[in-house]
Order: structure tokens, then sequence, then C-alpha cells
């Protein structure tokens, strides 16, 4: 089978693989569609400790399952279906207090073990999930970071709330569409892009120029600052941002991994009584209502995508990386 397969910093080849076997409780699955995660353009920007290569990425996906391992579920075979990418134990404290995208053993697929930018993978059975037949295989790729966003604000916005989202890549507008859908009574999207910007006003939202975004959100809250920070950059300029904007005992989640490490105002944080949540992943329940919200029409990704061929991966990385003219690439084997 073909796969994109990375080879080291901005090195990607299309190459001949062998055709993966599953192993018991596993299912292979024919991939008909895979999106490009923010996580997977660190990797090909740069080299990193957890992305190994030759590793074949990719964990943002809709197939088939067409083989089923021993010890699965037989009726999934033929089934359409998205992955749940994060793979636990089921059995540490985390996993059985039910927070299991935090299992100190979980492993990703498209890091831990090959990916989707293929035409076939495997994963346990138990990280399936079946699409209803009217969700198209692109937006269907979706529901990944879209359930990722929900994870996030389900827990930190509540009705009448100001939120303000710092970037409006995915992961971003998925946060401000689901901030609006929970009941903030502003949601503000800032981002250094027109291109990005311009999507914001159809999810409900307000957009806001980088250039300036700590005094406009002062004006804008009278200067009280927004109750909840949804960082989704995570640069030393952006963790200035939402400390400088969000307002006294208010919330920051930190979604965004732009930067390993950075300074930190910590007067601010201390003395305003921040709470900082880190939000990774997502859980079973956040897919299912990433594939509801996907399927009704409530949340809309068709202005966000762009298709291109398996084959042109390289290129389409590259393009994400250096100028921004996506907003979301789904490669199609």
């Amino acid at each position: 089978m073909k796969a994109l397969v990375y080879l080291g910093p901005r090195r990607m080849e299309l190459q001949d693989v062998p055709d993966p076997t599953p192993e018991p409780g596993d299912v292979r699955v024919r991939v008909r569609a895979t999106a490009i995660c923010g996580s997977d353009l660190h990797g090909f920007r740069e080299a990193s400790p957890r992305r190994v290569p030759p590793l074949v990425m990719g964990h943002e996906v809709v197939g088939d399952v067409d083989e089923i391992g021993d010890d699965a579920d037989p009726a999934l075979e033929g089934s359409r279906v998205v992955a749940m990418p994060v793979v636990v134990c089921g059995t540490c404290a985390r996993c059985l207090e039910g927070r299991s995208n935090l299992c100190p053993h979980r492993r990703l697929m498209g890091m831990s073990f090959p990916g989707a930018f293929a035409e076939a993978f495997t994963i346990p059975a138990t990280q399936v999930l079946e699409v209803p037949d009217a969700l198209a295989d692109e937006p269907g790729s979706l529901a990944e970071p879209l359930a990722n966003a929900i994870h996030s604000i389900e827990r930190s916005v509540s009705p009448g709330d100001a939120v303000l989202v710092i970037g409006a890549g995915p992961i971003g507008l998925f946060a401000a569409r689901m901030a609006v859908l929970d009941g903030a009574v502003r949601t503000f999207v800032v981002d250094k892009l027109a291109d990005r910007l311009s999507l914001v006003a159809a999810l409900g939202a307000e957009p806001l120029a980088a250039e300036g975004a700590a005094d406009a959100i002062a004006e804008a809250t009278s200067g009280a600052g927004v109750d909840v920070v949804i960082d989704a950059v995570g640069l030393p300029s952006t963790w200035e941002l939402g400390l400088s904007a969000v307002r006294f005992g208010g919330r920051i989640e930190a979604i965004g991994l732009g930067a390993l490490e950075g300074s930190l105002a910590y007067q601010s944080l201390i003395t305003k009584g921040v709470t900082v949540v880190g939000s990774y992943a997502c859980l079973p329940a956040d897919f299912e209502r990433a594939l509801h919200l996907l399927v009704s029409g409530d949340v809309d990704v068709g202005p966000w995508i762009t298709c291109l061929p398996l084959a042109e991966g390289q290129t389409a990385f590259e393009s994400l990386v250096d100028d921004g003219a996506y907003t979301k690439v789904v490669l199609v084997p």
C-alpha cells in the first residue's frame, strides 16, 4: 500500500509499505480521508523526540473497517468509522476515574504507532466509532479536533461568560463555535491572519486583529477582562495576552503547544488568582457530541476544508507551515 512517511524535519515521502495486519483485538481500517493536525505540523517542522522517523503520522481520520483481528467484534467489519487516536490502559487511576485522556500509559496513533496518512492502518477495535450515514468523509475527519475543543469548552465556559479565543486555526475556530453554542454572551477570536479572521463572524463570534488585542478586550469589557481565555496557540506572546485579558479570578485553558516552554508573568497569575488548566485530547463522549454537531450542521466545516491527494502531502505540509494559505487540509488516498 501507499503511505506518506515522515523522514525528518520538512521531509515527507510517498512510499510503498506492507499492508498492516490486525493483531488480536485490533481492526484494520481502509482510509477514506485524513486531516492534517497542528501536532503533525509540529513534527514536520522540527525534529521532535516524540515523533521518530521513519513514521506514518496522521490521526484525524475516516475509513472503512475491512479486516477484524481475533477477539475483536466481527460486527464492525464493513463499518465506516472515525478513530479515537489516544489508546489508553483502562486500568490506571486516571482511566478508572473517567479521565482516560490523562492516562500516563497512553499511546497516540501517528506518534507511538503508525497513523492514517496511508491507505490503511490498524487500531484497537475499542478505538473506533461508527460515522452516521449523513456525514461525509471530509468533515467527518474533523470529528477529533472538534472533540478536543468540546472537551475544553464544556468544562470551562458557562452561559453568560465572555470568552477570548487566541488563534483562529481549526482548534480555535472550533472552540469559538462551541463557546457560542454553550452560551457565551460574547466570544472574541484573535489572530494575525486576516483570512482566518474572515471565518469568525459566521461562527457567531467577534474577530480581533492581533495588534492591539489586549486594549480591544479591555475596552470591550469595560476594563474587567474576559471570564475565560482559550489559548489555542501556546506561545510566550499568547500566554502574555491571555494573562492580560483574563479577569480577576478567571480561567485560562491552554490547548495550543506552539512552544515547549517560555516565560510566564507570575505576578499577574498570582495576584489575579487565575486558574490555568492544561487541556489534552478528549473523551469518547466528546467524540459522540462532535459527530452529532457535524451531522446537525451546528458546526459547519465546509468553508475550512481543502482536499488534496495523499501524493501531494509534502506540498500540503509545506504550505501549512510556510504561508497559512489553507485553514484545514484533508488528504485523500
